[in-house]
This record gives C-alpha cells, sequence and structure tokens, in this order.
C-alpha cells in the first residue's frame, strides 16, 4: 500500500502531468488528429505556465502555511519534540550539513532552537531510511548532535514510513503528554491532523515556510514556483488520502 500511494503521488504532481499532456499531444499528432493535438500541446504549456507562476503557487500553499503561526512560547510542561523525518542521501564525500536535505536542514535546526530554551526536553526523530543503509532519523540525530544536542536527550524512531506511522510510533513513546510538532508548514495541517486523530496532544511548531512575503506579480514562471505547487499538490493529495483511509476526519 504505501508503494502504491508513492507511486499514484509520484505521477499526480504538475510537472509529470505536464509530461503527460505532451505525450497525449505528441500521440494525437501522430495519429493524425492535427486539433486535438495542438489543443492538448496548449493546455500543456498553459498548465506548467500556470503552476510554475509563483504567485499563483503561493495562492495554492497559503491555506496550508497560514493555518498555524510560527512556536513563540510553550505554555505547557511539556518534555518531548518531535522532528518529523524528510529526505538524506548518506554520502561520506559531503559534509553532513549536505547529506540532508534543505526540508530536513530546516526541521532540525527549528526542533534544536527549541531544545535550547526548554529544560529538560528530549528530541524525537523519526523517518525510515528507504534505499539508504542510514535511516533518516539517525541522520538528522546527528546533525542535532552537532549543534549541541546531549545524546542522552535524542529518541529515535527508525520504522515509521510516513507521517501516520510517526504518530503512532510518538503515542507509544509520549501517550498523552505534551508534544512539541516540528515539521514543515505546509505539511502541518496534516501532520496535526494525523497526530491528534492517534490521541497525541501536540503544539504546532511549523517551519520551512515557502511563502515568506508577499509575490510581486510581474515575474516569470520559474523552478521556485514549481517547487511550490508541487508541495501544495503533495498535501493536498495526502490529505485526500488521509481522509480516503479514515484515518483523519
Amino acid at each position: 500500500m504505501f508503494a502504491l500511494k508513492k507511486i499514484i503521488s509520484s505521477f499526480l504532481a504538475p510537472f509529470p502531468l505536464f509530461l503527460i499532456f505532451i505525450l497525449i499531444s505528441f500521440l494525437l499528432w501522430h495519429r493524425g488528429d492535427e486539433r486535438r493535438a495542438k489543443s492538448m500541446f496548449i493546455v500543456s504549456i498553459v498548465w506548467i505556465s500556470l503552476f510554475s507562476y509563483a504567485p499563483f503557487a503561493a495562492l495554492l500553499l497559503k491555506p496550508l502555511e497560514g493555518m498555524y503561526p510560527k512556536f513563540d512560547s510553550l505554555t505547557v510542561n511539556a518534555h518531548y519534540i518531535h522532528v518529523l523525518g524528510n529526505g538524506h542521501v548518506s554520502n561520506p564525500k559531503l559534509p553532513l550539513s549536505s547529506e540532508i536535505g534543505l526540508v530536513s536542514l530546516d526541521r532540525v535546526v527549528e526542533g534544536v532552537h527549541i531544545y535550547k530554551r526548554y529544560p529538560n526536553m528530549k528530541l524525537i526523530f523519526s523517518g525510515y531510511g528507504g534505499n539508504d543503509i542510514i535511516s533518516n532519523a539517525r541522520k538528522n540525530a546527528q546533525v542535532a548532535i552537532t549543534l549541541g544536542v546531549s545524546p542522552d536527550d535524542i529518541v529515535v524512531l527508525e520504522r515509521p514510513k510516513d507521517t501516520y506511522e510517526e504518530a503512532l510510533a510518538a503515542k507509544k513513546l509520549v501517550g498523552s503528554e505534551p508534544l512539541v510538532l516540528v515539521t514543515s508548514a505546509s505539511h502541518m495541517v496534516r501532520a496535526s491532523a494525523l497526530f491528534r486523530k492517534c490521541g497525541l496532544n501536540i503544539i504546532e511548531a511549523p517551519t520551512d515556510f515557502q511563502v515568506k512575503k508577499a509575490d510581486t506579480l510581474w515575474q516569470f514562471p520559474s523552478a521556485e514556483g514549481l517547487s511550490r505547487s508541487e508541495a501544495a499538490f503533495h498535501e493536498y493529495l495526502g490529505l485526500a488520502w488521509s481522509k480516503l483511509q479514515k484515518n483523519i476526519d
């Protein structure tokens, strides 16, 4: 089921769909249906231009990133900070900071920042390794240690493959205790819903905001805009899948 979910989501994104539209237009042209081929080609260009246009992509992300404000202060007596996993590549030829992705780096830094603000806290890192011999949880923990976190204050959950499994693992560890949840702002809506559905008492601490200021309308489509749209598609599909699985209300 996990593999099937990943395969489907990899196709239902702006750029893969653009390639599919282009392929369809070429097939129609090859069959001699020039009118439909031209129409599909125009649709393809409009599609990729629109989703690569940063102001439009920001409209997709803002409902997600604007749901929870940044973490300011801890009003309850919490002892755990859970930093959700993302991507990494184990390569001894690279510095540790380059082995983890920028998303993971943002999450780890925010988790460490909160850890250093409050005493008697423990950091939880979760995430499996995929095809990597080292889990994402362990790789992120290594970064946290280099940033001054005591290894005794780190808990590593290496088996969870997705956010729902991370929530289940956290529930077994912390029960109903307050838990500071650190993940990307666009991902926090889904993560918060999943964790709360599993009975966790969480305090949201979003990071990795992609929409950081108002965009000027006079700009060309860009990779940054496409990246925003890809993130938005990923989250809206994830929310739909979680509701379909009845993991969230």
